[in-house]
């Protein structure tokens, strides 16, 4: 099943506070090294999962061009040409 970009959103924002709350337990010199191992391993799972949701979004982002006609079309978005913008 395709998530929908607000099924995406959502389980993005989870995911970034489940990491955000991973990362202060690890810091956290209450936390047992167990437990500091557990989470570590959990962060990285989600980490990649962030990765490959973002990396899907990305995709789906197009950017509106007008070619030398004065024709609007449409074209992938890229990193590459994101960056060469700023």
């Amino acid at each position: 099943m395709k998530k929908t970009q607000s099924m995406t959103k959502s389980t993005l924002e989870n995911d970034f506070k489940r990491l955000d709350e991973i990362i202060s337990a690890i810091e956290s010199a209450e936390t047992p090294l167990a437990d500091s191992l557990t989470m570590y391993k959990e962060g990285v799972a989600l980490a990649a999962d962030c990765a490959a949701q973002l990396e899907e979004v990305e995709n789906e982002v197009l950017i509106l061009t007008k070619n030398a006609a004065g024709v609007l079309k449409t074209q992938a978005f890229t990193t590459e040409d994101a960056e060469d913008e700023f």
